[in-house]
């Protein structure tokens, strides 16, 4: 700190900004971020890539003010030396230097050293957030994954699922514990992504909304995570836990941008439907008769016939045969992905 305030001294003007690049970092090592968060945040602030070579993996990562990340096959030839031999950070600007480089190089490469540090006190207890991250990652390398996951207590060749919990998670990932299951979980972005050794029950905890990817070898933990992701677009209010297994063909609406499932007149009917009538052709679906919905919802099979005539009045098709409860069960599921979707649940 002392070598820090003597530069502050000479940057006169810039001297408010410089406080303001020291606190930023602390506050960043305050909150003990994630090597992944450190970087993205590094990156906003100086305006340029930044990178970070982790020595105890060998893993170079860049990260863009924009939030991408690459992994460089080299770092460049100006780099800051870690202590202890954690690595080395750098900074990536185009141009000439800005006056606060060498303040904000320096700050970056504290918190970095503090941050390594942490991650691998925290691996070596096996519950580090960012090694689950590096093991749902499509950019991880089969080495890496091998290893992270090992560290993580789980066997590469052993099966494992991904679940992605809608945030709010109301405590799914700590009633699995309690049930007995093997759990890491961490937060990216607005979900909490969890990994999962032995197989799920058919009954989770209720309240989160959940998809739940493939069961598969913990080196394809990646490919979970991407069907756990594309089952939790699918769940809604009446639909909370979601299964990859279950979507079938659904999946492959999944990409689709909202404006083109907004626009497609099955939607925009199905939305029209007051929540009585939504619960009776829901009720239908599930149950392929008019009894039996509703015997489901505890009516009398009258009143339901009625319900499912006012909807199908709205809906311009009828829902006696199969085909039309086809279409309105899928236009029931595109409804859901359609909220999802402009709620920003995360792709």
């Amino acid at each position: 700190m002392q070598g820090l305030l003597l530069k502050l001294s000479t940057l006169d003007a810039d001297a408010e900004s410089a406080v303001r690049v020291i606190a930023y970092f602390d506050s960043l090592l305050r909150d003990h971020v994630s090597v992944p968060t450190l970087l993205a945040a590094t990156a906003r602030l100086a305006q340029c890539p930044v990178g970070l070579l982790d020595a105890a993996t060998g893993r170079r990562t860049r990260t863009s003010p924009r939030g991408a990340v690459d992994t460089p096959a080299e770092a460049p030839a100006q780099v800051r030396e870690l202590s202890d031999g954690l690595g080395a950070v750098w900074m990536e600007r185009e141009g000439p230097a800005h006056g606060l480089d060498e303040i904000v190089l320096e700050r970056y490469a504290v918190a970095a050293e503090v941050t390594l540090e942490r991650a691998a006190a925290l691996a070596r207890s096996g519950q580090d957030p960012a090694l689950v991250e590096l093991v749902l990652s499509a950019e991880t390398d089969e080495a890496e994954r091998a290893r992270a996951l090992r560290l993580l207590g789980f066997a590469p060749s052993a099966p494992l699922q991904a679940l992605a919990i809608a945030l709010p998670d109301r405590g799914l990932a700590a009633g699995l514990r309690a049930m007995g299951h093997q759990v890491r979980a961490t937060r990216i972005g607005d979900t909490e992504a969890v990994l999962v050794a032995t197989t799920l029950p058919r009954d989770l905890p209720e309240g989160s909304r959940v998809g739940i990817g493939p069961e598969l070898p913990g080196a394809r933990a990646a490919e979970s995570w991407a069907g756990a992701r594309t089952a939790l677009r699918f769940t809604g209010p009446h639909d909370r836990v979601m299964r990859w297994s279950e979507l079938g063909a659904l999946a492959l609406f999944a990409d689709l941008p909202e404006p083109a499932v907004a626009g497609l007149a099955d939607v925009r009917a199905m939305e029209r439907l007051g929540e009585e009538s939504l619960a009776a052709v829901r009720a239908l679906c599930l149950a392929g008769s008019v009894r039996g919905a509703a015997a489901t919802v505890h009516l009398h099979h009258s009143s339901m016939a009625a319900r499912i005539a006012r909807a199908e009045s709205v809906l311009g098709f009828s829902l006696a045969d199969a085909a039309g409860r086809l279409r309105a069960h899928l236009a029931l599921a595109l409804v859901r992905l359609r909220a999802n979707l402009r709620s920003g649940t995360p792709a």
